[in-house]
């Protein structure tokens, strides 16, 4: 029989609400029954799970809605006390409570269910053999619990709950987030606490068991309930190698502050000695930064020196300003041959240091920075060092000045040095650069046209040198860019399609001025592409200015689909014809007296939703013969599967690479992870990873094996170093072996661990 609603009942909905629970009978929906539910009813269930905790039947919570009480049979007592008895149910949305009998005192608002009974939300399942507590003081005491929690899809039992607001207290009570009848492990202890307002819990006197077998004691530990962080023991890193022997790292993470967090790991190796990593993340008005640093003490391998690694990044910006640090520094040359690491620090032969903000007007940009470099390539001779820039400070803009007649402004101020502790003859001083000029935009929708005219000039002021014999350079350079697009409609394979035509001519004259006296502070030659046949400055950087009476002649089509605009194929072609000889040159090279560039090509085809394939052509038309070749098929889902495919061939520098890099699932819970580069050219094997990886609701478990050629010794003889690399990650608790997740996202191009 239905009763009026009591003044109880919705703060006790209250106290309940917002925890999870699961068991085959705690609301455990494996695939085929949820596909069985209406449209509107369904939820994901992720591809490795064979389902998860979620009760449709109670709705959704409403702050102000009718509570319906029923019973077979209900007494009130003078003294306010109300007893149900028979198929006792309280429900209203998004809560539900069904026993065989209970009692409540209206005036204490205490309530008693001496016997078995479920209790259910939007959130989470109670299955408990009896149940107390207080409705104004937001309380609730359960015996004899199985439980589901939602959120986390974990599973537990416990001889007794205590519910307290956003608190749960389990005492002598089990936790874990694997399936129904699974026990891949488990956390069971003697208290077990879990906050829901902070995400997270903890649990005193725990022993972790793993199929049953206890593997672990803690006396207290800490793990998170939700994606939010908590301070707390992470799992170990624990990796082999035939260099480095048994390296064990024990991370311990410490969340500060909402903006700020910090980890610190005790590291040991075998055969080296011990040390710690550290790691302090910030979150700002400025931006967000990362500061790391990592010490092995007294390294037995290595003459018993101290051997450092460290670094500070941040990007960020303020208004119109962007500002970016990048600052790297490690102990000596074979750090990163000898000891990986887990902090994020490029293990490149030079590490940059470098300090930049830049600003982004509608017409002006402006650039200041300082950078420098650590070389920790113990082959290269001093003279090959690259120099610091102490500082540089830029300014350029293409200011509108009358229609369609823009300036063009580009100064530069830079001071180069070079390290204290370099032995070559490579001056040093202060360059300034400019290159004012005018150009004259005319576009229309069907093309475009714009002639340009800049002067170069280039002053030095170098350090040990008469004023008299600080060089300059001064010359000129007119250029007219022009192109079309033209286009149609056209069908492909039942689909449609917008094909476009750009043909593209651009003329291009640079006058020649003698400039082998001037310093080569940081010019360089861009790897040669379709893109370099429409550049003004042949060279990159200021100290060479490329004397050149070039045409350039392109064109590119694309299918755009009409449905939604995406770019299906993209076919590019274009050469280069000069007229007479290019004079400047870099390192001391002969004049190149060649009338055309090689024709290059590319070709990206976009199929699929996930799939793209590149290739790149070069060929020289005067010896009728390939240059250079590439080839490269990727796809990515960005969950799962990561396929890329490459090869590339240089026939000027005798190289030929081929590249097979995946992460592939060959069932719903097993995933293949490879790597194999090999020198077609030596007929040799530069690196191979290789392993396996299980998941499920409960586990994710990988394995990988890796072998690549380093020079250990630093005298140009590669030799094969193995590692072995084991990570295992307990769902909702957390894992072991992070950096197998750092080795993959540099191995494989379109890998991402946040895609996990």
């Amino acid at each position: 029989m239905p009763l009026p609603k009591p003044s109880f009942l919705p703060g006790l909905a209250l106290i309940l609400a917002g925890f999870a629970g699961a068991d085959d009978d705690l609301n455990w929906v494996d695939r085929e029954s949820m596909e069985a539910l209406p449209p509107v009813l369904q939820r994901p269930i992720p591809v490795w799970c064979s389902g998860i905790y979620y009760n449709p039947r109670v709705g959704v919570p409403a702050e102000r809605s009718d509570t319906v009480i029923t019973a077979d049979r209900t007494s009130l007592t003078q003294d306010g006390l109300i007893e149900m008895g028979g198929d006792v149910l309280i429900e209203e949305p998004g809560r539900r409570l069904t026993t065989q009998s209970a009692l409540l005192d209206q005036s204490s608002g205490k309530f008693q269910v001496d016997n078995d009974l479920r209790l259910e939300t939007d959130q989470f399942t109670f299955l408990a053999n009896g149940m107390s507590g207080q409705t104004d003081r937001r309380e609730v005491s359960l015996d004899g619990v199985r439980y589901s929690l939602f959120g986390p899809g974990a599973r537990g039992t416990a001889d007794y709950i205590d519910l307290v607001d956003n608190f749960v207290t389990i005492e002598q009570g089990s936790y874990t987030t694997c399936p129904p009848a699974s026990n891949g492990w488990q956390l069971k202890g003697r208290q077990i606490r879990l906050d829901r307002q902070e995400g997270w819990g903890e649990a005193r006197d725990v022993t972790l068991r793993v199929k049953g077998v206890p593997v672990l004691w803690l006396p207290w530990i800490t793990f998170p309930i939700d994606d939010r962080r908590k301070t707390g023991l992470l799992f170990p890193t624990i990796a082999t190698s035939d260099n480095g022997g048994l390296d064990v790292t024990q991370p311990i993470y410490i969340n500060l502050h909402p903006q700020m967090d910090a980890t610190v790991s005790p590291r040991y190796i075998d055969g080296r000695g011990s040390g710690l990593e550290t790691e302090f993340r910030y979150l700002n008005r400025f931006g967000l930064g990362q500061v790391s640093y990592g010490v092995l003490f007294s390294d037995r391998q290595f003459n018993d020196e101290n051997r450092e690694v460290a670094s500070w990044r941040h990007s960020g910006s303020v208004n119109r300003w962007q500002l970016t640090a990048d600052v790297n520094y490690v102990s000596d040359d074979f750090y990163f041959k000898d000891l990986d690491t887990g902090l994020e620090v490029s293990s490149q032969t030079h590490l940059p240091r470098l300090g930049e903000a830049r600003y982004y007007g509608r017409r002006w940009q402006a650039l200041a920075r300082i950078q420098s470099w650590q070389t920790i390539d113990p082959t290269l001779p001093d003279n090959l060092e690259p120099y610091r820039r102490l500082p540089q400070l830029q300014l350029s803009g293409d200011p509108q000045l009358f229609g369609p007649l823009h300036g063009l402004w580009l100064s530069d101020v830079t001071a180069f040095d070079r390290a204290d502790n370099d032995t070559s003859n490579n001056p040093t001083g202060a360059r300034v650069h400019m290159a004012p000029g005018l150009a004259v935009r005319l576009k229309k929708p069907w093309g475009y046209v714009e002639p340009r005219a800049r002067a170069y000039h280039t002053r030095y002021q170098l350090d040990d040198a008469d004023n008299s014999a600080d060089p300059t350079l001064t010359t000129w350079g007119a250029s007219l860019d022009s192109g079309l697009f033209l286009q149609r409609d056209t069908s492909l394979f039942g689909r449609g399609y917008t094909q476009t035509l750009e043909p593209r001519v651009f003329l291009n004259k640079v006058a020649y001025e003698y400039q082998d006296d001037l310093p080569n502070f940081d010019a360089g030659e861009l790897t040669f592409s379709y893109n370099t046949l429409f550049r003004e400055n042949r060279f990159i950087g200021y100290d060479r200015i490329g004397d050149e009476e070039k045409m350039s002649v392109g064109v590119t089509s694309r299918f755009l689909r009409n449905d939604d605009g995406r770019e299906q194929l993209r076919l590019r072609v274009g050469q280069g014809y000069y007229t007479g000889e290019r004079k400047v040159q870099l390192r001391g090279r002969e004049p190149d007296d060649a009338d055309q560039t090689p024709m290059v090509a590319d070709a990206r085809w976009n199929f699929g939703h996930d799939w793209y394939l590149y290739s790149e052509g070069q060929w020289d038309t005067h010896a009728n013969e390939r240059q250079r070749s590439s080839l490269r098929l990727g796809y990515t889902d960005r969950e799962r599967r990561v396929l890329n495919l490459g090869f590339h061939d240089l026939a000027e520098e005798d190289i030929q690479q081929s590249e097979i890099a995946a992460i592939w699932p060959i069932h719903r819970n097993w995933r293949l992870i490879g790597r194999w580069l090999y020198d077609l050219e030596n007929q040799r094997t530069l690196e191979t990873l290789a392993g396996a990886e299980w998941r499920n609701c409960c586990w994710k478990i990988r394995l990988v094996s890796q072998r690549e050629l380093v020079d250990d010794d630093g005298n140009g003889t590669l030799e094969g170093d193995s590692t072995v690399l084991m990570q295992i990650q307990m769902t909702g608790l957390g894992g072991f072996g992070g950096r197998v997740d750092s080795l993959l996202e540099r191995s494989i191009p379109g890998y991402r661990s946040e895609y996990e």
